[in-house]
């Protein structure tokens, strides 16, 4: 064989064996990284040289950012240190190694691995390399923390909870007591009633709930209950139970689980809250709201046993003026009197409630004939009649009341308090005191009242008011001094409307506030605009209703009002009859007019003379002019004792520097007597009627009483 062939065999021969362990390498990583484990290897000093494909086929990344100690960026900031702790001992004593801890993956997100490894060992001991896995363990690691904290979270439960919470057997012996519950029961010892039958603990009357709700419990069932049972110690507390059952992982119902709440404050709560929502505090009564329930279920007994059913609404007379001159507390004391006075004057069946301020009602069942029930009414108005002694003072009683019966005068319970405040309202308009029962007739006055108030909504949504003027005239010179702002309202179909005709109104405050802030915005704008075209209109007048008082704001709205329109408010004045200063909210009107007095407004008081007390208003009230009432006026010619009392009237104005006015003059004959008398202005129909705005931007016509 030549040389050259010699040489070229064995080079081959020295390719092939390079090429046989390079061979080899690549079988052996194919083998590791089809593994689906991640399979890795260090040197002796622990600096990774490998790690399996898995690795990025579960987590990704880049492999060679793991390789050396590059791994070692991946660990979780908190693991660190105890990682790196626990790798460098066992690199030291070339032992295997094991450990759990946090890595970061390529998402970012950190997840729980489980890392061991196996030294490879040389003959003499010394360490060649390591050999390990990398195992995700994320979800276990999780899971265990989980139930960790879940375990730690119902054992805290259980002692933290303030109910009493039992664990028993399937058949309803207790196992198990928490601390709060048997703190709750008074029990020291749970060993001393630990198989025991827990109904067995509950009253007599209460065993067969407890033992039901344990049967079926063991069936499946969650039951809930209440009742009275108790402690060990032998005080009486209701409990509200639940009783559920306790399954294992194979929904099995191994025992059954009961949580009991200690509600006896909050049912002893309940039931003074009970109390108190159907009582009247002051009076210890039945409240309104008792009071309709009662109406009502007297009203079905007495539609399903065909008797008769009776019903009294009382007004106390005259109480609003104990709270005036003797204070609340009096007036409280009154009420308390009266209720008791009440509770002993009628039968032992009839049911009587507090259903307003002064206001008791007394349901009367199984009557015969409306006198029965007028008998009632006259022993409650006798026994509040009585008089009473309040701060030392010895007080006369009295109260007014309206009765009616069902069947024959209502349908329903409704209809029945209806028609029995009728009498009363019905009573008091004809004087206060005793007893009237309804009679037909009153039906017709109240339809009368609801139409009214019916036709005085659809004044106001349709907002259909509008004033018309009526001149008030000097009656020295014949002068136009200014004019009275009179209520005009347009009705859909019937036309122009008087006041009249909606007069309900002006004793419901919400109505009577709508109607009167319209006159005000009507009446308030016209004088603007005739003010704008230099027309010399005088003070203007408009009327005050006594509902329109009662929020205590009225002052404050009308003057806002003025200065909206920019009115001097010396061009307006405010007329209120003597009814306005002696209803409720009195208080209210005298810090009104107060205040209208203070920015220039002028007060009249109308009707004068019609009323009672005048000259204690005269001197207790801001008034500016007085208003002599057409009753006198009409009947001064022919009635000399009238002609002196408006004679006296117009004096007693000039002694007290206001201002007289005449109203309702219809003939010359009664306007020379007045101004004879010395009165200063005079308005009526004889002089000049009321006419809408434009006319008096064009000039009114009016008759001298030069």
């Amino acid at each position: 064989m030549s040389s050259r062939r010699k040489g070229a065999e064995a080079a081959a021969k020295r390719a092939a064996s390079v090429r046989k362990p390079r061979a080899s390498a690549k079988k052996l990583t194919r083998i590791l990284n089809s593994i689906p484990h991640v399979i890795w290897s260090s040197d002796a000093e622990g600096r990774l040289d490998f790690v399996s494909e898995q690795w990025t086929n579960v987590h990704g990344g880049d492999l060679r950012e793991l390789i050396g100690e590059g791994w070692l960026n991946f660990v979780h900031p908190d693991d660190l240190e105890r990682v790196v702790a626990h790798w460098s001992a066992a690199l030291k004593r070339a032992e295997r190694y094991e450990n759990e801890f946090r890595l970061r993956v390529a998402s970012g997100e950190y997840r729980w691995v489980l890392i061991t490894a196996k030294p490879d060992l040389a003959r003499n001991g010394t360490i060649v390399r390591w050999i390990g896995t990398c195992t995700d363990i994320h979800e276990r690691v999780i899971a265990q923390n989980n139930l960790a904290k879940n375990e730690a979270l119902y054992r805290s439960v259980l002692e933290a909870s303030a109910d009493c919470i039992r664990i028993m057997s399937p058949d309803g012996r207790l196992l198990l007591m928490n601390s709060p519950g048997m703190r709750l029961m008074e029990l020291s010892d749970f060993s001393a009633v630990a198989g025991r039958l827990w109904w067995e603990f509950w009253p007599a009357e209460m065993q067969d709930t407890v033992r039901d709700s344990v049967v079926r419990a063991s069936s499946g069932e969650t039951v809930r209950f209440s009742g009275l049972c108790p402690t060990l110690g032998g005080r009486h507390k209701w409990w509200d139970v639940v009783v559920t059952p306790i399954r294992d992982g194979n929904c099995e119902i191994t025992g059954i689980l009961s949580i009991s709440r200690d509600s006896t404050a909050e049912r002893e709560k309940s039931e003074e809250l009970e109390w108190a929502s159907e009582h009247d505090a002051l009076t210890g009564l039945p409240n309104r709201r008792a009071f309709q329930n009662r109406l009502q279920a007297a009203v079905l007994r007495s539609m399903h046993h065909g008797s008769k059913l009776g019903l009294l609404l009382i007004d106390l007379d005259h109480f609003k003026h104990v709270n005036d001159t003797l204070g609340h507390a009096a007036g409280d004391v009154m009420l308390k009197q009266f209720a008791t006075r009440l509770r002993k004057n009628v039968r032992s069946g009839d049911f009587v409630a507090r259903v307003g301020g002064d206001e008791f009602a007394i349901v009367v069942e199984n009557i015969n004939a409306g006198s029965d029930l007028l008998v009632v009414g006259e022993k409650a108005a006798a026994a509040l009649k009585s008089p009473l002694r309040i701060q030392g003072r010895a007080l006369s009683g009295g109260a007014s009341i309206g009765g009616a019966q069902f069947p024959d005068d209502a349908e329903s319970a409704n209809d029945l308090f209806k028609v029995a405040d009728t009498a009363l309202y019905a009573l008091k308009a004809e004087g206060r005191g005793g007893t009237k029962l309804f009679h037909s007739y009153m039906r017709e006055e109240a339809q009368r009242v609801a139409s009214q108030l019916s036709l005085a909504r659809t004044a106001v949504s349709e907002l259909s008011v509008c004033p018309h003027y009526q001149p008030k005239i000097e009656l020295t010179t014949g002068r136009i001094y200014g004019y009275e702002a009179l209520l005009r309202w347009n009705h859909p179909h019937r036309g122009l409307q008087p006041p009249d005709t909606i007069e309900e109104a002006f004793k419901d405050y919400e109505l009577a506030s709508k109607v009167g802030s319209l006159m005000q915005e009507k009446v308030l704008s016209e004088m603007r605009s005739w003010a704008n075209r230099r027309i010399d209109f005088g003070r203007i007048s408009i009327n005050a209703a006594p509902a329109e008082f009662l929020r205590d704001d009225y002052a404050e709205r009308l003057l806002a009002r003025i200065d909206e329109h920019q009115i001097p408010p010396a061009l307006l004045e405010i007329e209120i009859t003597e009814h306005v200063l002696m209803a409720s909210g009195s208080r209210y009107v005298h810090r009104a007019l107060a205040l209208l007095k203070d920015a220039g407004v002028t007060i009249a008081l109308d009707d004068f003379g019609t009323g009672y007390s005048s000259l204690s208003h005269l001197r207790d009230f801001p008034v500016d002019a007085v208003k002599i009432d057409k009753s006198f006026v009409q009947r001064m010619v022919v009635d000399p004792e009238i002609s002196a009392i408006v004679s006296a009237v117009v004096n007693l104005a000039r002694s007290l520097r206001i201002v007289s006015v005449a109203e309702g003059i219809e003939t010359n004959e009664q306007a020379e007597m007045l101004k004879a008398a010395g009165c200063s202005l005079a308005q009526g129909y004889f002089l000049g009627e009321p006419r809408p705005a434009d006319d008096i931007a064009n000039g009114t016509r009016v008759r001298s009483a030069a």
